[in-house]
This record gives structure tokens, sequence and C-alpha cells, in this order.
């Protein structure tokens, strides 16, 4: 049985492959502090490992400590995990497969409760995208 609140290895993308896939022929939308690219497709029943796959990324030029980038990406991990559930079902009903990846843009760290209604507006953003395809 799948813990409804995890984040498991599957759903997290790891292949330079698909990320470079995703910055080629991904779309994409800004809600600050998050830079959003986003791909959409058919699950693949071969490959039905998740519907819903993600990579967190705090670039080094932005913030040159790996303790504060570690940190953000960490906040940023777990107020997704609690969030992605609704999106998650909706993938599974309409059997599609969405690939995520979250650029963090902000100079400053922005606290945990701000990065939970900036994390539902994103994850509200991708449900209407999802549905109008």
């Amino acid at each position: 049985m799948k813990k409804p609140f995890s984040l498991s290895k599957h759903e997290r993308i790891k292949s330079k492959k698909t990320i470079d896939t995703l910055f080629l022929s991904g779309e994409a939308f800004f809600v600050f502090p998050y830079k959003v690219i986003y791909t959409l497709h058919p699950l693949d029943e071969s490959n039905k490992e998740s519907e819903l796959r993600i990579v967190i990324s705090v670039p080094k030029r932005i913030h040159k400590r790996a303790n504060k980038r570690n940190r953000i990406k960490r906040l940023s991990k777990e107020v997704y995990r609690l969030q992605k559930n609704e999106l998650k079902m909706k993938l599974t009903e309409r059997a599609i497969s969405m690939n995520i990846m979250m650029i963090y843009t902000s100079p400053e760290e922005i606290p945990y409760a701000e990065l939970q209604g900036k994390m539902q507006r994103i994850l509200q953003k991708l449900l209407e995208i999802m549905q109008k395809d």
C-alpha cells in the first residue's frame, strides 16, 4: 500500500535526458519564487512508474552556500509532498503523465507558510492546464 503523502524515488526526476526534454519541449509559467516547466503526455503502460514526477532546483548562482540551497529544496519538497494528491488523482483519472521542474528564483529564503500558498497556486494552475488539454 502506497503512502498518500510520500515522495518516493519513482516520483523524482533524476535522468539528465528527461531534464533536457523538459527544457527543450516543456511549457513554462512563473509563480514567484518558482519558474515552473512542465510536460504532459499520455501515460505509458510499459513505464507506469508514476504519473507525476518532479525535480526542484535552486541555482548555485543565486544561493552560493550549499546549506541554503539544500534547506530551500527540502522546504519546497515538503510543501509539494503535502499538496500533490489532488493533481495526482486527476492525472490518474485521465491517464496522463506529467513531468515538472521547479526552479527557485528568489535571492531570499521565503518562510514555509508563504511557500505553502505559492505551491497551492502552482498546483491549481497545473490542474487548470491539465484540464484544458
